[in-house]
């Protein structure tokens, strides 16, 4: 039987790399990737998110990111060609939260915007590739023996 991830996640230096599968997030996954990040709040300054167009997140998961962004004075960027992704960025930095949208080709100005070292900017592209492929390739897991 075939699973795979909503979400995957990797940290590099203060930057949290999160890459949605075209779906919306898994409450595990979620859950996962939360237990992550807030367990390394004081060294995340940014959070870089890779959106396909149906990998909108909840309410409660937007309160969620807008929380942690305005607490730890961190900012975000999102990577996405959806007018509704780009929608909720826009209304979530309304309420003061440091985020902004980009196209998926436009990496190297969300980086910049990351303030994430353009020493490592082609480090970055590799490992969203790399995410983005473990995604859209789902590993077999074996069926339960009874």
């Amino acid at each position: 039987m075939p699973t795979a991830d909503s979400l995957r996640f990797h940290l590099v230096d203060h930057v949290l790399l999160v890459v949605h599968a075209d779906c919306p997030p898994d409450d595990g996954d979620w859950q996962r990737m939360a237990l992550v990040r807030d367990a390394n709040r004081l060294k995340i300054r940014g959070t870089l998110v890779v959106a396909p167009p149906r990998a909108s997140i909840s309410a409660e998961q937007r309160a969620s990111v807008a929380r942690f962004l305005k607490e730890n004075d961190a900012r975000a960027a999102v990577l996405t060609d959806s007018a509704l992704i780009r929608g909720v960025a826009l209304a979530v930095g309304l309420f003061g939260v440091q985020v902004r949208a980009f196209a998926p080709s436009s990496l190297v100005s969300a980086l910049d915007y990351l303030q994430f070292s353009q020493a490592r900017h082609a480090e970055m592209a590799r490992l969203v590739e790399s995410l983005k492929k473990q995604l859209s390739h789902p590993q077999t897991v074996p069926p339960a023996v009874a």
